[in-house]
Order: structure tokens, then sequence, then C-alpha cells
């Protein structure tokens, strides 16, 4: 018994040993620095972009978080082209600058940055955006594309509750949210999605069938796990990944895009209200 005792132990060691090299690129997401709502505030505040449309504030605002690889010119524009003509301002949360990240390419790898890490910077850019007068604070919605979908949704899910990589900030953090929008959002492990969304508000949710970078059956599952709330799911069975704008994917497709939109502002106005 003996003699197979201590090939045993040196296979379990081995194998151990495998399994740690293997969670090694993963130690940054695992193991976050933790970061509490103040210093959030702080280190978010030099990369919040606010557009407002013509005429006089106060604005219901949306806060627009972007995907993995950071928030492009052309991303900016493309959510202004359409939100700001319908009279909706657009605070924009660029979460990677912020923590001075220049190569995105580890956050999309799940390397760095996980969506529920980065669920504090919901709670920080809407306590920024209550201070600020431009901003009617009663009437906000979250707009959020892929990993920030995925943010958006823990964010709903801790609803002020400690986070991973963050002390609890109360269950006033989502103040003045009335709705809730992502676009093909990610769903699985580790997204809190499937443990509920313990902050009830409405969410938009837009999923392409053949979207090749996140599972969309895995929002579909979890969506059917959730319990009343308040949800409307759209998916376009030909749709990839970034069906609703131009990108380096060339995955742009006008009609579910422009559908979308349309979806969506009339999302914004059923639960914000008319803009002007």
């Amino acid at each position: 018994m003996r003699r197979f005792l201590k090939p045993a132990l040196i296979a379990l060691l081995l194998l151990a040993c495998a399994a740690l090299l293997g969670l090694f690129p993963y130690r940054a997401a695992l193991l976050p620095q933790t970061v509490d709502l103040a210093a959030a505030e702080q280190r978010l505040t030099p990369h919040l972009s606010l557009f407002t449309p013509e005429g006089r504030g106060p604005f219901p605002t949306v806060l627009v978080f972007h995907g993995c690889n950071g928030q492009s010119p052309n991303f900016v524009r493309n959510v202004k082209s359409w939100l700001l003509p319908a009279g909706y301002a657009a605070l924009f949360v660029d979460s990677n600058k912020a923590r001075g990240i220049e190569d995105w390419h580890p956050v999309c790898d799940g390397k760095q940055l996980w969506g529920n890490e980065r669920a504090i910077d919901v709670y920080a850019a809407l306590a920024l955006a209550r201070r600020n007068p431009a901003i009617d604070s009663a009437r906000l919605a979250l707009l959020g594309y892929s990993h920030g979908g995925w943010t958006i949704l823990d964010a709903l899910s801790y609803d002020g509750a400690a986070g991973h990589g963050f002390p609890a900030t109360g269950k006033g953090a989502l103040a003045g949210v009335r709705g809730v929008i992502t676009y093909y959002p990610y769903c699985g492990f580790p997204a809190h999605l499937r443990e509920g969304l313990e902050h009830h508000t409405p969410v938009l949710m837009f999923l392409g069938g053949k979207d090749h970078i996140t599972d969309h059956q895995q929002c579909i599952s979890a969506l059917d796990s959730l319990d009343g709330q308040r949800l409307e799911l759209v998916q376009y069975g030909e749709a990839d990944h970034v069906f609703d704008q131009r990108s380096d994917l060339n995955t742009y497709q006008p009609g579910p895009a422009q559908d979308a939109q349309k979806r969506a502002l009339a999302f914004l106005r059923e639960n914000l209200g008319p803009a002007q």
C-alpha cells in the first residue's frame, strides 16, 4: 500500500502545481486591489465625458460603459449620434483609462478587470453624476456594451453590497437609475447575473444569435432563472458581436442596428419620460 501512496501524493502535488500555474495569468482578475467608493470616484473623475443635447438642463442622462477594448472615438460618436438628438445627455465612463490600462487584450482575455470588479465604477459614476447640476439625478439610465453590460448587470446584482474588490457602498448606490440597456453582455462565469438582480429596475437586453465573442445562450439561461424582474430580451438571429456599429470586427448590420436604436429610445422614453 505504501509503495502506491508516494506516487499518488507526487501526482496530486503535480496536479496542484499545474492548477496554480494555470491560474497565475489570471491573478490580477482573481485578486484585485480593494478600492472603496471614495477612491473609485477620485480615480474615475478625470475619465468621465459628458455630452449634452441642445436646450437647458438638467437633462435625463444615460451613463455609457464601453466594452473590454476600451472607449474609442468611433464608439463615442456612434452612441452620441442617437442619444443626443433624442434629448438625452450621455455620460461616458472610461474604466480602462481610469486604471491606466493601455493594452486591452488582457481585459478581453479575462486576465484583468472582470466585470464584477468594474461594478464599483457604476456606483462611482452615478455618485459623481448626481452631483452634476447639468444632470437630472432622478432620471438616469445605464447603457453597457459587452464587458460594460456585464459590469452593469453585476452592479445590479450586488446592489451596493460588498463585491469583487470593493466593500459595501450601501443601498443608495443605484439611486436614480430607472432603466438599464445592455448590448451582447457577457453572462458566463464569474458574472453574477444567475444569482439574481437585487436592484429591480427595467432591463432591455440585445443579443446576437451568431455572436462569436460572447455566448448568448448563457444570457438566455441566466434570464430564465430570474424572477420578479422587468426584463425585455431582443435577439437578432443572424447578428454577431458589435452588430450595432462599425468596428474592427466588421460585423455591423444596419437593419438590427437601427431596430435596436429605435427600441432603446422607446425604452428610455417609457422609463425616463420624455427628454424635453
